[in-house]
């Protein structure tokens, strides 16, 4: 059992450097009161987990795609179930063992959900609902899920103004393809849309002096 000087922990498996500060661990015969639980051994077992569902999912697909192609190779629903169990892996990755943000992770979830819907629309002969729908409705999403952290994180609300410009510039895409005829339901395209820029300017308008300090700052003028 080793024990970090700078720290003031005692770290329960055989790592040599402390998992907190990177320092070289001295030697203890008697474990102290911060004890500093096994890190190493619980991310071991998440990378385990995370492992095995991976190569489960890649099994699972193979054999789909081997009946698919015996069976009815003119459907191709095996492709289906792999874009499912690959969203699947994503979430664990990203949603259980990620490190990153709530932000990083929700925007990148939803935009995912949505890759993998449209290829499932396509998978199951293009008739554009994913398009239709699931496009402005991820957008949406987005937006109610930044509306929510920014009322839990009140303190540091500012911060996730860079976020509110990136929203508005994915509500454009919908928006295009409204004007090129790709999409031809227009109600969640404008939806989509004015959540994204009220969200902005609701956050600009409310907070007042704080809010523009944030976009000079991060815009450097």
């Amino acid at each position: 059992m080793n024990k970090c000087q700078k720290c003031n922990v005692t770290i329960i498996d055989d790592s040599d450097r402390c998992p907190l500060c990177r320092h070289v661990l001295q030697q203890s015969e008697t474990p102290g009161i911060n004890c500093y639980p096994n890190a190493i051994q619980v991310t071991k077992r998440f990378r385990f987990l995370e492992n095995l569902v991976l190569f489960l999912s890649l099994l699972t697909g193979c054999v789909l795609g081997g009946i698919n192609y015996m069976v009815n190779p003119d459907v191709p629903w095996s492709l289906v179930v792999a874009l499912i169990l690959l969203y699947g892996n994503m979430v664990l990755k990203l949603a259980v063992t990620g490190q990153s943000g709530y932000m990083f992770k929700t925007v990148m979830l939803v935009v995912i959900a949505v890759v993998v819907l449209l290829g499932i629309d396509y998978l199951t002969g293009y008739s554009k609902w994913s398009l239709d729908y699931v496009l402005p409705i991820g957008i949406l999403a987005m937006d109610l899920m930044l509306l929510i952290l920014m009322l839990v994180n009140r303190r540091n609300w500012q911060s996730y103004m860079m976020t509110e410009i990136l929203m508005i510039l994915l509500s454009i895409i919908p928006e295009i393809l409204l004007l090129t005829g790709v999409i031809h339901f227009p109600y969640l395209v404008w939806a989509a849309m004015g959540a994204s820029v009220f969200l902005f300017l609701g956050t600009l308008i409310l907070g007042d002096q704080r809010a523009r300090t944030e976009l000079k700052r991060r815009f450097h003028i």
